[in-house]
């Protein structure tokens, strides 16, 4: 008999945990990577978005690159350089190169002045299906570090809206260098070097830190983070390691206790 309550309290205990299970619980596999790997990439979409707008508008710069009122063709630039402070908004028309709405940046002072600060608000943006809502993203220059162009750019919780609308949050405090294409304005020929850290909770709800371990690499002309390593530490989870590989794609890989896995970023 005492071996038979052993047994039922056992299963009862087991049954309880099986019950318990949720989303949440579900992190012992790659969402949060999945998800770290996603939201980064979105980001420094917009500031590739931004970073194009300031050098093709006149007035926002010292040194104007270039001048025009469209960066797609099938977008409008609305710039005003008479208020303090100054301010783009990046109007997509419709669905514009995978992308709706609005982008709007306001500018303390030149963007080209060291020490220039600008702040990144959304209006009904989406990016490849994914909707930026709520949240900043603000970035300073920071000076040049030898011959490179340096920001200090920091994500404040920033919610992504997935296309089956489930909402994650991220932020970061990161460096951004410009290792090519600085002198002109089009990003597509723009080579960053990003380190620093992140964290935020994943659209199935459980939290993680980031670090930056090796630094990631951006070409402007890629979609996704072409290579460099990430520490992921989701809370309460043993840390995996997320590895972009070394080329422009979707694909990367996450070690989680000496399993590596593939995963496509969206």
């Amino acid at each position: 008999m005492r071996t038979l309550n052993i047994v039922l309290v056992s299963s009862l205990i087991l049954l309880f945990s099986c019950s318990k299970n949720s989303d949440r619980d579900l992190d012992t596999t790659i969402n949060s990577s999945e998800d770290f790997a996603s939201a980064q990439s979105i980001i420094y979409d917009a500031f590739k978005i931004v970073h194009q707008a300031a050098n093709s508008s006149k007035g926002i710069t010292t040194i104007n690159l270039t001048d025009t009122s469209s960066l797609f063709g099938c977008d409008t630039l609305i710039v005003d350089t008479t208020s303090t402070p100054m301010s783009i908004t990046v109007q997509f028309n419709g669905t514009c190169n995978e992308r709706s709405g609005a982008i709007y940046a306001i500018f303390n002072s030149k963007y080209d002045i060291l020490g220039s600060l600008v702040n990144i608000t959304f209006n009904n943006y989406t990016y490849r299906s994914f909707q930026i809502g709520t949240g900043t993203i603000s970035y300073s220059y920071s000076g040049l570090n030898g011959t490179l162009p340096v920001y200090s750019y920091n994500i404040n919780n920033i919610k992504i809206i997935s296309p089956n609308n489930k909402t994650m949050s991220f932020s970061g405090s990161q460096r951004v260098a410009i290792n090519t294409g600085a002198t002109t304005a089009i990003v597509t020929d723009d080579n960053y070097t990003i380190t620093g850290s992140a964290s935020g909770s994943t659209y199935r709800g459980n939290e993680y830190t980031a670090t930056f371990t090796k630094d990631l690499v951006l070409s402007g002309s890629c979609n996704w983070i072409s290579s460099g390593t990430v520490t992921i530490n989701p809370e309460n989870k043993p840390g995996r390691i997320l590895d972009f590989g070394s080329s422009c794609d979707e694909k990367a890989t996450v070690n989680v206790n000496s399993i590596e896995q593939e995963i496509t970023i969206p």
